[in-house]
């Protein structure tokens, strides 16, 4: 029998009447050297007759007698096929027309990437499209693993959906497959990330694969209950750092710099992430705000203006005897997130020009440090740290610095 060039798997578990979308919509690919193997992962509906039911010698099925859980089904996956690229193709997604013949032609086109990714369309169970994700900050085409690691310690979007990846087989297989080592719902971008540290990659942006948004999704119940689904995603982004801390641009000391402050933020948002799911780890909400006020009201003098990067949720809370602005600002009142760095500077420049004397970060808006990274170089690069705890972050913006070259370098990379 000859060997297909790619395995379409599908990993399934009752969930037949997914099942015959995800199976139509790999069969009607315009490329067509491939064959789909359904992961049958021990399901107690029709399951089976569906499949067989196609009536389609590209389709083959490899049921488990037993439940051996979404991880091990994927890594059956890379163990089957017998083709140079597998892609993994969730049986409550759908592959869009012209999704192999792009990956397949990406990676043809370019051997040193290990996998390809496309931007994914979200649809609703009755496939009503609801929005596009675009992994905005990862550039079309090839590019480094290292710099999309990179993207990762900054908490870019650079988000991969399982359905939309074309992995080499034996790129994954050499990689060590599928693994979960802090999260089984991470278990994707635990292999995705590794693979980076390996190879380049590569990025179709268009919107090439239908993932369908529901509440049976394997992960929607961690990502809705307390949030604790992010958890193993920050866990993953660390242990990428960790790869870029064995590369050979760690050997630089001021991008050492700048990988441990990414370390520290990275793990500042995990424990974040644990004090949601362990309420007496950390302290009560209301003692938080009050040492929170006191280490702002001993940090800014009475006459000073700060402002305030709160996301608009404490400051009558935090009940400061002081003039404060939030940010963004629009007439004295919030006015929502910046829609870019460059608006973050500008209105930083335009408040500090009026006199404000500070800016602080509370808690709930640390995560401005990582996605606004042009915003956090300016910040280190021009003022300085005026404190820095778990409850607030403030710069001094009354005497700007000029800080040496490799200080600044520690902080300002941004790839």
């Amino acid at each position: 029998m000859h060997a297909s060039k790619v395995t379409i798997a599908i990993p399934t578990h009752n969930r037949a009447d997914l099942l015959r979308g995800a199976l139509a919509s790999a069969l009607a690919q315009d490329f067509h050297d491939f064959r789909v193997i359904v992961l049958d992962n021990a399901s107690s509906d029709d399951t089976k007759a569906v499949v067989f039911g196609f009536n389609d010698p590209r389709v083959g099925y490899a049921p488990s007698h037993r439940n051996i859980g979404c991880t091990r089904n994927l890594n059956r996956a890379i163990a089957i096929a017998n083709s140079p690229y597998v892609t993994i193709l969730m049986d409550d997604d759908l592959l869009r027309p012209g999704f192999l013949s792009a990956s397949v032609g990406i990676l043809d086109d370019h051997p040193e990437a290990a996998f390809s990714f496309t931007a994914a369309r979200y649809i609703d169970m009755e496939g009503r499209p609801l929005r596009a994700r675009h992994s905005r900050d990862v550039p079309a085409g090839v590019l480094s693993g290292l710099d999309y690691l990179e993207l990762h310690a900054n908490v870019r979007e650079c988000w991969i959906e399982p359905s939309t990846v074309l992995v080499r087989t034996a790129a994954a297989a050499a990689a060590g497959g599928f693994d979960s080592p802090h999260s089984r719902h991470s278990d994707d971008l635990n292999l995705w990330l590794r693979l980076a540290a390996r190879c380049a990659i590569a990025h179709v942006p268009e919107p090439l694969v239908d993932v369908r948004v529901h509440a049976g999704q394997l992960s929607a119940g961690a990502f809705r209950a307390r949030g604790y689904g992010n958890y193993g995603t920050i866990a993953e982004r660390i242990d990428g750092a960790t790869y870029l801390l064995e590369s050979p641009r760690a050997s630089d000391a001021a991008y050492r710099g700048w990988l441990a402050n990414r370390l520290r933020s990275l793990h500042r948002s995990q424990s974040a992430q644990l004090y949601a799911l362990i309420p007496d780890l950390y302290y009560p909400n209301d003692e938080r705000l009050e040492i929170a006020g006191q280490e702002i009201a001993a940090l800014v003098p009475g006459d000073e203006t700060l402002i305030l990067v709160d996301e608009g949720d404490l400051v009558e809370e935090l009940a400061l005897a002081r003039h404060v602005v939030p940010f963004l600002e629009a007439d004295g009142v919030y006015a929502g997130l910046p829609p870019d760095d460059a608006t973050a500077i500008r209105e930083l420049t335009r408040l500090r020009d009026q006199g404000a004397g500070f800016i602080v970060f509370a808690w709930p808006a640390f995560w401005w440090l990582d996605y606004y990274a042009g915003f956090r170089a300016h910040l280190t690069a021009n003022y300085p740290r005026a404190l820095s705890s778990s409850r607030i972050i403030a710069f001094d913006l009354r005497q700007p610095i000029e800080p040496p070259l490799e200080a600044a370098a520690a902080d300002v990379h941004v790839r």
